[in-house]
């Protein structure tokens, strides 16, 4: 694909972003929103502003900028319902802080507070680790993202290190219950009482989620005491995921699983974290040529009007459909966003 067509691709996977239909407000918005505010220009970024204008117009009264209800999954997942609180809705608390920081506006800062307030209520394990969801004394690898760069840049957006540190310890959390010891990646889902994966696979984008929050804290926070151990974990991981990179540039759904359908929210989202990480100095700048690799096939996934195809839908993991999701959008945007000299776009 030529660097002309790919920058024609991304204008498209812009234009699908703003316009895809979501009947409700939830927590798959929250990275198209960060993808569009990094590559959209002002009429994009201005439909973003809108989405979170909305979301603090909605926020409830516990202090969720979602409406929060509950999600129903397809039979034989592993989870049947998940009744949401302050960490799923926190997910649209780092492009909030973006779009604060980009405006000045008090009222993004204002409803920023009342969200790290409703993450700070949530219930724990016993090693402190926030709950995913009400119905169980559950950890998901998805939440890290979701919970830490919020925590982290609103600590550093207020002075307030106590949300820094608390950005460290979730990671360290569910770093010590998911991350498998020898292969070092990432389980998908991990239950305290009976202790017990629910969902135990490699997920591709599970792995993602984990090593995309872990190059945002070391860019926001590269001087915290954890993070030299942050650094390496997220390395050991995202050199795992190479390993199982196929040769077309993709990553299969399950790692580790030969006969797992190529997967595009994974592969873009392995993109972005090792583009940022090779920026950061964490890993041989020769990853750089893996993470184009992922970008430029995924590419070929994107149709006409700009839908960024083949993204296993929630709640991820094996035996899902798979299908459009507003975060395989905002995944393509990051990777492109980062990539931009590589890949050959504009800067």
């Amino acid at each position: 694909m030529s660097e002309q067509n790919l920058e024609s691709v991304v204008k498209r996977v812009l234009t699908y972003t703003i316009t895809i239909d979501r009947q409700r407000d939830d927590w798959q918005r929250a990275s198209a929103m960060s993808g569009v505010l990094a590559c959209g220009d002002d009429q994009e970024v201005a439909v973003v502003k809108g989405w979170l204008d909305r979301a603090v117009a909605t926020q409830n009264s516990q202090g969720n900028l979602s409406f929060s209800e509950p999600e129903y999954f397809p039979a034989g997942s592993h989870v049947g319902r998940a009744t949401p609180h302050g960490p799923l809705s926190s997910s649209f608390g780092y492009p909030l802080l973006e779009l604060h920081q980009r405006t000045g506006d008090a009222r993004y800062l204002e409803a920023a507070e009342r969200q790290v307030a409703a993450l700070m209520r949530a219930p724990r394990t016993s090693d402190g680790g926030i709950w995913s969801h009400k119905d169980g004394p559950e950890l998901w690898v998805d939440f890290v993202y979701m919970m830490c760069p919020f925590l982290a840049r609103f600590g550093t957006v207020t002075g307030d290190t106590a949300y820094v540190d608390e950005a460290f310890h979730q990671f360290d959390v569910h770093v010590q219950h998911l991350v498998d010891p020898q292969a070092h990646l990432a389980r998908h889902a991990w239950r305290e009482t009976p202790n017990s994966f629910p969902q135990s696979t490699f997920w591709s984008r599970g792995n993602g989620w984990l090593v995309a929050a872990a190059v945002q804290l070391l860019e926001l926070c590269p001087d915290h005491e954890k993070s030299r151990w942050l650094a390496d974990a997220a390395v050991r991981t995202l050199s795992a995921m190479a390993r199982h990179q196929d040769r077309t540039g993709y990553l299969r759904n399950i790692l580790d699983d030969p006969d797992s359908p190529l997967e595009s929210s994974g592969s873009v989202m392995f993109a972005y974290a090792a583009a940022k990480a090779v920026e950061q100095g964490l890993v041989d700048p020769e990853l750089i040529d893996a993470a184009v690799r992922a970008v430029r096939v995924v590419s070929g996934e994107v149709s006409e009007d700009g839908a960024v195809r083949g993204v296993s839908v929630p709640p991820g993991g094996p035996g899902v459909p798979f299908g459009v999701t507003p975060f395989g959008q905002g995944f393509f945007l990051l990777a492109c966003d980062a990539l931009r000299k590589p890949l050959g776009l504009p800067g």
